[in-house]
């Protein structure tokens, strides 16, 4: 194992969410690297984001090229020891070659939080010297690391208040999600239950083309849908005030997304479509259910017994702290 102490790090990846700048800041502040970071896309806009998940990425290639040249002007005097990306969309192998040759000492690292049939990224995987993956089906088919999400320390001391709903769900709107959270909150109305529902969508057109051209996703009238996220921080004071939260994975995914770890550090109860979860050695029954994404009945016993604590070396485990060490195969200096 070794130190990341002095090293200087290439960090491509999308932001998300404000993860991107809390990934930065810990590798900076307690691994004591020097850091640049670079989002994977040319610019977050819709179409630039449409274009590229619709793999249609040629229509904006001049946009891509001449993003990824500034990258190259930008770094071609710094002599990086790791390059690390992070979930590419835009970078492919045309970018990699380059940056392999500009920077042919380093070790390169590609860590996927996503499933390679939703990224397609299996065909760059040969760019890299480690590879992991937050999917344990990924990780056994393709032989590669396999090292799930992790929380940030933020949930770990998310001070005990009041609690004021049974249930919170706090989204982006892909796939089922809407159709499912709808029928769980039915399930609670019977109860008195409270239920905080957020789900997120880029722009009202997104909303529009999707509920008028593509009924897949059974979308409901507007007022449903927020087109601003929510931040960190009012994240965070939903679930402060929350008994237990909603994960909805998507459906051609086993790997376990950021919510349900973030429930674990938060010490809440989650409710999950996620079967694969009892694979995991923080899996509890009294702390998690699973409900059938088509039928989504929930025992509202669930709701009665407290959240029964872990061990230690659990929490550490699925802590970004550990999620650093594993991925870079190395260790801090704290």
């Amino acid at each position: 194992m070794h130190s990341l102490n002095g090293k200087k790090i290439l960090y491509i990846g999308p932001k998300f969410f404000g993860y991107e700048n809390i990934i930065k800041s810990t590798l900076e502040e307690k691994f004591e690297a020097f850091v640049d970071f670079y989002d994977d896309r040319p610019s977050n806009d819709l179409w630039t984001k449409i274009f590229i998940r619709l793999k249609l990425k040629t229509l904006i290639k001049q946009k891509i090229d001449a993003y990824y040249t500034s990258i190259f002007n930008a770094i071609k005097e710094i002599s990086y020891d790791y390059i690390f990306i992070v979930s590419p969309e835009a970078l492919a192998s045309k970018e990699l070659t380059t940056l392999k040759e500009l920077q042919n000492n380093a070790t390169f690292i590609l860590y996927m939080w996503d499933s390679f049939d939703n990224k397609k990224s299996f065909n760059t995987i040969h760019f890299f010297d480690r590879v992991v993956t937050f999917d344990n089906h990924d990780a056994q088919k393709y032989h590669l690391h396999f090292h799930p999400l992790f929380y940030i320390e933020t949930y770990a001391k998310i001070p005990s208040k009041e609690l004021f709903y049974d249930l919170c769900f706090i989204a982006t709107a892909h796939s089922d999600r809407y159709l499912v959270a709808k029928k769980v909150q039915k399930e609670l109305d019977q109860f008195t239950l409270k239920m905080f529902s957020f789900l997120y969508l880029n722009t009202k057109l997104m909303y529009w083309g999707r509920r008028l051209f593509l009924k897949k996703y059974h979308y409901g009238p507007i007022v449903d849908f927020s087109f601003e996220p929510m931040s960190q921080a009012e994240i965070i004071s939903v679930i402060s005030k929350s008994k237990a939260i909603l994960d909805i994975n998507h459906p051609s995914q086993v790997g376990l997304t950021m919510r349900t770890f973030e429930a674990l550090g938060a010490n809440k109860k989650l409710i999950t479509t996620n079967t694969n979860i009892k694979q995991y050695d923080f899996y509890n029954a009294n702390n998690i259910t699973i409900i059938d994404r088509t039928n989504p009945h929930i025992d509202m016993r669930f709701f009665d017994s407290p959240y029964e604590p872990l061990d230690k070396e659990v929490y550490e485990k699925y802590s970004l702290y550990n999620w650093i060490n594993t991925v870079f195969d190395c260790q801090s200096n704290k």
